[in-house]
């Protein structure tokens, strides 16, 4: 009898989390318990009741202060919660794809969409996924209960993590013709699939197939009932005990598999015993073949002929509990911080599962896809990509962690290192600021250091976030800690591009320019403009027509102004400007504005012998002579107005050339008081 082992058995990795998880909880002071069987298998459960870690299946078992351990099926929210309200120590050990679908059927919820559960409704996963929609759904178990459905308009679906998919998808086309909207959720877990995939493939090899693992466990079962529809005489054993040798007569090849919470040690339990009907198998046909050869019992020759055929059988033996052995352990296989080439079978929001050979599957996290931060791992990869990684740990339960991040850093640093050493330049976006500097994405973390940002010292860090520069790399080491290993600086960029456009500056300079320009420093005299390669200086005499007490307050650092060029002198590179140029003087506004006859608003500002002088606008004054101050005579302009007094004028004349305006508050007053006759006559009609 020849045995083969399945390619993909035993231990998933969710199994195995919370073995380990487990396993360092029983390490930890204090009583530790676990919510209901950790996973369903009895010898599991009672290697930790040894370990002190027994089940509860009720709140009220535990009476002293303890910690919990939430098994790999999960648990309803509430019962998490009154643990933590009782002071308990609370360890989560759910498988992170049953996580999922808990986070999936809270969404569903939150949107109205009626839920339907694909499963057995006295499973504690499904018991658990109820409890994370309010108990506001629907378990089926098969086509047989979609019947009592009633119709909705907008219903989703998710599955036990352990069931059968080909199962799950004929009720999810039972489900079709009973909604409007159907949102499907396939989270059978991908383990359970490659289990049920590589024990069917194994089937058409075999003449018996062996499952090993727990009678209520789903996903053994599930394997079980598999296996047995093939027509292969099939049966499931807890552990080697359980084997019958009346099983393996007349049997050539036999196959075995087991479930995902079924213990590796029980695996080569049973391989060790299916190994020892082997060899015995072996040892008879060896047997046969002697009494075969040796018809008559001659003591010498028989001796012989014994010795000769029993290194054969032992040399068969050994050889088959090797191969036995390196199915269970793997073949060769690569070492942490190795670089493997692989082929994703399966893309989740939250991390990738990659094929790299062997019996294992990698995975890798979210977190190590992408050297820039992403929500999803759909948006990066898809099934059946190929892609490289690196082993970051690989336990000896067979789990792999991988990391595309560590390979693309590796590949960036390569390429940064030979930028490095050429003295070249790197193209860099501005990511995060720290203290002492900024965080530069550069196909890697690089620092900047504030001193190496201009070629001076730069107030404001926050405007360069988010925006793009070259660098020169001053320090490289790929051995120091994240985000130290490249440094980087812009100061001598800066100073070469700087005196470049100081050179096209001044060669291109000149007086009577208009220049856009930017506001870098103001002072109490005026302010400097940038005008691209040089500062030009505008003074506050130059800033408006009117009077300016300080040049802030009509100028704001940073902002963007044009400016008249007044001077150049490049013996002593300096640069005069006006803004004043370029601003309509009070005068040519008032020419545009003011017409004679309009009756408008004024300020008494100044007194004179003759009249009185009337500011309409800033810069812009008027004469009221003191014949036009009122309808009788004025002797004196003060007895009839005052400085600062507000007063109606009606303008007389305007003389753009000599900068002249007559007014007249006499015009004024009677035109008003015509109009508040003619309004009130028409009131009157």
């Amino acid at each position: 009898m020849h045995t083969i082992m399945a390619s993909h058995a035993g231990f998933c990795a969710g199994v195995k989390r919370a073995f380990k998880m487990t396993e360092e909880m029983a390490g930890h002071p204090g009583k530790w318990y676990t919510w209901g069987p950790l996973v369903h298998n009895q010898t599991v459960v009672d290697y930790f009741s040894r370990q002190g870690i027994r089940p509860i299946e009720d709140i009220d078992d535990i009476s002293e202060p303890a910690g919990l351990i939430i098994r790999s099926h999960g648990v309803a929210p509430e019962i998490i919660e009154e643990a933590r309200n009782r002071g308990w120590q609370v360890k989560d050990a759910t498988c992170p794809l049953v996580k999922k679908v808990h986070v999936i059927v809270q969404t569903l919820a939150a949107e109205g969409y009626d839920i339907v559960i694909f499963g057995n409704p006295q499973h504690p996963e499904v018991k658990g996924i109820l409890g994370w929609c309010g108990g506001e759904a629907t378990v089926v178990s098969g086509l047989d209960d979609i019947k009592n459905l009633n119709y909705s308009r907008k219903m989703g679906i998710v599955s036990q993590t352990t069931r059968d998919e080909k199962e799950f998808y004929e009720v999810v086309k039972g489900l079709l013709g009973r909604t409007d909207e159907l949102r499907v959720f396939n989270t059978i877990c991908y383990a359970t699939q490659l289990r049920q995939n590589s024990a069917l493939e194994l089937c058409q090899e075999v003449d018996l197939m062996i499952v090993v693992g727990g009678e209520f466990s789903s996903n053994t079962t599930t394997l079980y009932k598999e296996c047995l529809n093939t027509g292969v005489r099939t049966y499931l054993v807890q552990d080697a005990g359980d084997l019958n040798p009346q099983w393996l007569k007349g049997v050539k090849i036999a196959g075995i598999t087991a479930g995902a919470s079924t213990p590796d040690w029980i695996i080569k339990e049973v391989l060790c015993r299916m190994t020892e009907y082997e060899e015995k198998d072996i040892q008879q046909e060896v047997q046969e073949q002697m009494q075969e050869q040796v018809p008559e019992p001659v003591i010498e020759p028989q001796q012989e002929e014994t010795g000769s055929n029993e290194r054969p059988a032992e040399e068969a033996n050994e050889e088959l509990f090797a191969r036995m052995e390196a199915e269970m352990a793997e073949y060769e296989t690569p070492g942490r911080g190795d670089i493997i080439k692989g082929t994703i079978v399966q893309v989740l929001d939250d991390e990738v599962m990659v094929d790299v050979g062997g019996k294992s599957e990698g995975v890798v996290p979210l977190r190590e896809l992408s050297l820039a931060a992403v929500d999803s791992a759909r948006d990066l990869v898809s099934v059946g990509d190929e892609i490289e990684v690196m082993i970051l740990k690989w336990d000896d339960d067979g789990t792999i962690l991988l990391s595309k991040k560590r390979v693309d850093s590796k590949k960036v640093l390569d390429q940064l290192e030979e930028v490095f050493e050429k003295g070249e330049t790197v193209s860099g976006t501005v990511k995060d600021i720290v203290k002492g500097g900024l965080i530069v994405d550069v196909g890697v973390v690089g620092f900047l250091p504030a001193s190496h940002i201009e070629d001076g010292y730069v107030k404001n860090l926050e405007e360069y976030k988010d925006k793009t520069f070259n660098f020169k790399i001053i320090e490289f080491n790929r051995n120091k800690r994240r985000g130290s290993q490249v440094v980087l600086s812009r100061r001598e960029l800066v100073l070469a591009e700087k005196e470049q456009q100081k050179q096209e500056f001044w060669d291109n300079i000149q007086e009577g320019q208009i220049r856009l320009g930017k506001i870098k420093r103001i002072v109490d005299y005026g302010a400097f403009i940038d005008l691209g390669g040089y500062e030009g200086l505008l003074h506050v005499s130059e800033l408006d027509h009117k009077r300016i007490e300080h040049p802030a307050d009509v100028l704001k650092e940073g902002d963007e102004l044009e400016v008249f060029v007044l001077g150049v002198d490049t013996e002593k590179e300096r640069v005069s400007l006006s803004r004043k140029k370029l601003l309509k003087s009070p005068w040519e506004i008032a020419l545009e504005t003011l017409k004679e006859g309009d009756i408008v608003d004024g300020t008494v500002v100044r007194i004179a012998p003759f009249g009185a002088f009337v500011e309409l606008d800033p810069g812009v004054d008027g004469l009221v002579h003191i014949s036009q101050l009122a309808d009788y005579r004025v002797e004196k302009p003060e007895d009839v107005v005052s400085v600062n007094q507000p007063v109606k004028v009606k303008i007389l004349s305007v003389d753009g050339n000599e900068k002249r305006i007559g007014l007249s508050i006499k015009e004024a007053q009677r035109e008003m008081e015509e109009q508040e006759v003619e309004e009130y006559l028409e009131q009157q009609e």
